[in-house]
């Protein structure tokens, strides 16, 4: 997992095929109308809400796409859990992109607006959580497919 500014985003342009596009694609929105928004070489989603109590819900982890999310405004407390260190609870579903694991929720990161985190598949991440009270958030969820000339892209086990 990588956790930066959202200014320093275009540093990993180079381990992050279409990340120069979708962030043209972010800077060409009129507001942060919730949705889904395709640009040339994957796609983000717009999402607003509160967040949910660190204790509640899994880690989630995806086999075709890198996440790369940024908050926009507000904040929202992170886990973060390397895939071997957790246990399978929803098998990988292909449609959904997605497979959720439980496990300790020792690693976390404040995430607060102008602060980005790329999730790729051996990241188990718990995003949209407090560890105190509730807060709001407006972030982009940008989906680039994984390649698989890279080294990270190694695919979740399916035996956990």
């Amino acid at each position: 997992m990588i956790i930066d500014k959202i200014d320093n985003l275009m540093l990993y342009e180079p381990i992050l095929n279409g990340l120069g596009n979708g962030l043209e694609a972010v800077r060409a929105l009129d507001g942060f109308t919730e949705g889904r928004y395709e640009f040339d070489g994957g796609f983000f989603l717009v999402q607003k809400g509160i967040t949910k109590p660190m204790e509640e819900g899994d880690f989630e982890v995806h086999r075709k796409y890198v996440d790369v999310q940024m908050v926009m405004k507000g904040s929202e407390d992170l886990a973060w859990a390397e895939i071997n260190d957790l246990k399978e609870t929803i098998p990988y579903d292909s449609q959904r992109d997605a497979a959720l694991y439980s496990g300790d929720t020792n690693h976390r990161m404040a995430i607060t607006a102008g602060m980005c985190y790329i999730a790729f598949p051996h990241d188990g991440h718990r995003p949209i959580r407090h560890v105190e009270k509730p807060q709001k958030f407006v972030k982009i969820v940008m989906k680039l497919p994984v390649t698989s000339d890279r080294s990270f892209t190694k695919s979740a086990p399916d035996n956990k």
